[in-house]
C-alpha cells in the first residue's frame, strides 16, 4: 500500500480510533531536522496513543516514558500497508518531521 495524506478535519477521528486499536503496541518517534540531521528521539518504547487537540492545533503522542508534541501540524500521513498502519509522518509548524513508527503494524 503508499502512503494517505490526512485533512485536519480527519486528525482527531483517525487518531482516536488507531489508539483504541493499539492493544501492547511498541512505537518509536524520530525527529528529523529535515536537510540537517537524524536525530532518534527514542528507542522502541510502549506506545499508548496519539490525538489532537483542535483548539491548540496539537498533535500529542503518548507513550510510557515520553509525551511528544508537534505544535501546529502543515501536514499528516499515514502509511498504510495490508497489515494495518505502520508509520505516521508529521511536519510541524516549525518544519521538523517527526515519524511515529509502529513495530507491529495497527489494522484500522
Amino acid at each position: 500500500m503508499a502512503w494517505k495524506k490526512l485533512n485536519e478535519e480527519e486528525y482527531r477521528e483517525y487518531f482516536d480510533s488507531l489508539s483504541q486499536k493499539l492493544g501492547e503496541n511498541k512505537a518509536e518517534v524520530e525527529v528529523l531536522a529535515v536537510g540537517v540531521m537524524e536525530q532518534e528521539q527514542t528507542a522502541w518504547i510502549p506506545f499508548w496513543g496519539i490525538s489532537y487537540d483542535p483548539p491548540e492545533k496539537m498533535i500529542s503522542i503518548i507513550s510510557e516514558y515520553i509525551d511528544h508534541h508537534i505544535k501546529q501540524p502543515k501536514e499528516v500521513r499515514v502509511h498504510e500497508t495490508d497489515a494495518g498502519v505502520a508509520a505516521i509522518e508529521i511536519i510541524g509548524g516549525d518544519g521538523f518531521k517527526h515519524v511515529l513508527k509502529l513495530k507491529n503494524p495497527v489494522k484500522m
